[in-house]
């Protein structure tokens, strides 16, 4: 490998490492500061007061679509001569995977003018408003634990499959990304089908592996990046 090629893939490994942390910090932070009143049973009601904190946290879900979409996009060019098939793979998937992801924030914002419409209405016990919020909230959920999930898991279970091949992570880190995800397929779907709560703390156990091992990744890929043929270990 070149001085050219391995500037790049420098360049290449930090800008990803970077994405990893925007696509996963910022969310977080906005769940705990604001997403309280959309877990809350009342939040109907609670949305409609907490407005500008349930914009914040659609905004915040949108740029972890954007930053997610991204990181397949910078992941293109070091997975490619592993297969190009499978980096337009890992493109296409990671894009899907973030268009959801923008999907739901969206839906957010349609949860919160069906709260203010029904404080507005000075919320009725009996009306449109419950089972029109209840359908966009189910449709929130399947996309939190399963529509953009699976996008994500299949382009992850690509580039940790050719990364723990190639040699061109550590392969403790590769498969502790596999192993990662298959513990969050779990606790996904046993949300999905009512075999746990969504969002409830064995979900949130299940999904802590995959979050603290992005973490250590992209860490590492800013600091190290990606081993280079001779120095793969």
């Amino acid at each position: 490998m070149n001085a050219y090629s391995i500037s790049n893939s420098r360049k290449s490994a930090r800008i990803t490492g970077i994405l990893f942390i925007l696509g996963t910090v910022p969310v977080m932070v906005a769940m705990a500061l604001w997403g309280q009143s959309v877990s809350s049973p009342d939040y109907l009601s609670l949305m409609a007061v907490h407005s500008n904190e349930v914009l914040l946290f659609a905004l915040s879900g949108m740029f972890m679509g954007l930053a997610c979409a991204g990181i397949g996009i910078s992941m293109y060019s070091i997975l490619r001569p592993h297969g190009q098939t499978l980096a337009l793979g890992v493109v296409g998937f990671r894009v899907m995977e973030g268009t959801l992801q923008v999907a739901s924030a969206v839906s957010l914002a349609v949860l919160l003018a069906l709260s203010q419409e029904f404080v507005k209405a000075g919320s009725p016990a009996n009306s449109f408003f419950q089972p029109a919020a209840a359908v966009v909230q189910s449709v929130r959920d399947w996309m939190s634990n399963g529509f953009y999930l699976f996008p994500w898991c299949v382009a992850a279970f690509i580039y940790y499959t050719v990364f723990y091949r190639t040699r061109l992570l550590p392969r403790w880190l590769s498969a502790w990304g596999l192993l990662s995800l298959l513990m969050m397929l779990i606790g996904a779907f046993s949300g999905m089908f009512g075999l746990i709560e969504a969002f409830s703390p064995p979900q949130m156990l299940l999904m802590l592996p995959i979050m603290l091992q992005e973490m250590v990744l992209a860490v590492w890929l800013i600091v190290k990046g990606y081993s280079t043929p001779e120095g793969a270990k």
